[in-house]
């Protein structure tokens, strides 16, 4: 009992001998370092989507009327590989991940204002010369969203769960479904081009699956602040004209032209040609003076004999 006893007065004794940190029972001040990269709790996408509805609407069975505004900061470890954070494959030159923004984002679906690429005009040499762009990719930044209708909104908050990697996958996908959903209407419209009287033996290959909605002509989607297109860039489409004309100007005074019209002008009017010129112009006005006085004086002498 008494070694049993002793046990316990000795560990209570270690207790006490345990020398505490300077200063342990002051209040002190901590500092917690959130995480970071794809740890982060920091929020990246912010989102506000407004719907109405008329009564005409609700008894007719019509989609109701919604927008969506969303804003999305992209972080640098979603587009380049960092020392947290490597998992990018496709990377370019300056080490930029290669991930495509969606339809609504690239040049062709944007309008000129927000730096859209107008639409390619046969006629226009322009064109001709012109290298097709590559397409626009997520770069570090914001970016503003903005859609109409339910199904935009619907796609929206479906991507909002995905990184862009699994985007890019379900893009690919519904693409893919697209074209072969295209692939079987062309069959069946040949079959029935081929053979218009035996429509009822008509072989159907299976049906695909249909194609989900495309939403992208019905949302923008843009870098802030937008690449708006350069203002000198409509002035010298618009002033092209008149530099083409005084460059023509230019290469006949430095060719001599000029000077040498200028000279057969002053070596003309000391010859007798404008003297001439200038009788026959008079001379022609006044014989069309008087015809047309003459024939007023018979309009007259009719009226009066009426």
């Amino acid at each position: 009992m008494s070694s049993a006893q002793s046990q316990p007065a000795s560990s209570q004794q270690q207790q006490k001998e345990v020398r505490k940190p300077p200063f342990a029972n002051w209040p002190t001040i901590k500092i917690l370092t959130p995480p970071q990269g794809q740890f982060s709790l920091q929020k990246d996408e912010w989102c506000v989507t407004y719907c109405s509805q008329s009564v005409t609407g609700r008894i007719h069975g019509k989609e109701p009327y919604c927008r969506s505004l969303c804003v999305r900061k992209v972080f640098p470890h979603e587009v380049k590989n960092i020392l947290a954070f490597k998992r990018h494959k496709a990377l370019d030159s300056n080490g930029k991940a290669i991930y495509p923004l969606p339809a609504e984002g690239q040049a062709a679906n944007l309008p000129r204002m927000l730096g859209g690429r107008p639409p390619e005009d046969p006629e226009d040499s322009n064109y001709k010369h012109r290298a097709p762009e590559p397409p626009k990719s997520w770069d570090e930044g914001l970016y503003l969203w903005t859609g109409k209708g339910r199904l935009a909104a619907h796609e929206k908050m479906d991507s909002m769960s995905m990184d862009f990697e699994r985007q890019r996958r379900v893009a690919a996908m519904r693409e893919k479904r697209r074209e072969v959903w295209q692939d079987y209407e062309n069959t069946i419209r040949q079959q029935k081009s081929n053979d218009a009287s035996t429509q009822d033996r008509i072989w159907v290959p299976n049906i695909p699956p249909r194609p989900l909605p495309d939403t992208s002509s019905k949302a923008i989607l843009v870098s802030l602040p937008p690449d708006f297109p350069s203002l000198f860039e409509r002035i010298n489409k618009l002033l092209a004209p008149s530099f083409k004309v005084l460059n023509i100007t230019y290469d006949s005074f430095k060719s001599g032209e000029q000077k040498a019209f200028a000279r057969r002008v002053w070596d003309m009017a000391w010859t007798k040609e404008p003297f001439q010129l200038a009788s026959k112009s008079f001379a022609h006005a006044y014989e069309r003076w008087k015809d047309k006085d003459e024939a007023a004086d018979e309009e007259d002498d009719k009226k009066n004999s009426s």
